[in-house]
């Protein structure tokens, strides 16, 4: 699978990640959104977090659903359910969850238009939208992808 090898590559870049989240823990995350009246997860998301309960890596961040301590750097990384709570009093349009960030930009999934969205963190416009998760992480490790002899992702 295509994120499995991207998310290896990563690793091997020294990303941190996190243990995969459980299906229960996922399925749980799922009502709880329901829930706040946020949006639902999308699955590939919902792939994401089975092989890794979130990233950081390069200054990219994407959430999963538990948080997580980070002793050496004394903070907490936050859950998604963290994220939104937070970013749903902020955002002028519902249909919006925040699975990401990177630099100035959020990184969120549009429920009604089905596809990610890179957004301005100060006037929330989009600057880019993609069709899957998977090219939205390709475009921030194109240039890891790139390094390597790896065609595959491609």
């Amino acid at each position: 699978m295509l994120l499995e090898k991207l998310l290896d590559k990563m690793y091997r870049a020294r990303a941190q990640v996190f243990p995969p989240a459980k299906e229960e823990e996922i399925r749980l995350l799922r009502m709880t959104l329901a829930r706040n009246k946020l949006p639902p997860l999308p699955s590939d998301y919902m792939t994401f977090l089975a092989l890794t309960d979130g990233l950081i890596w390069n200054g990219l961040r994407f959430y999963g659903v538990a948080s997580h301590e980070r002793t050496e750097q004394n903070y907490a990384f936050p859950s998604l359910l963290e994220v939104n709570t937070d970013f749903a009093e902020r955002q002028r349009s519902q249909g919006l969850l925040l699975v990401g960030e990177k630099d100035e930009d959020y990184i969120v999934y549009n429920a009604r238009e089905k596809n990610y969205q890179l957004m301005d963190r100060m006037d929330l416009m989009a600057d880019l939208a993609l069709p899957r998760f998977f090219d939205v992480l390709y475009l921030f490790t194109e240039d890891l992808v790139k390094s390597d002899s790896v065609k595959e992702l491609r």
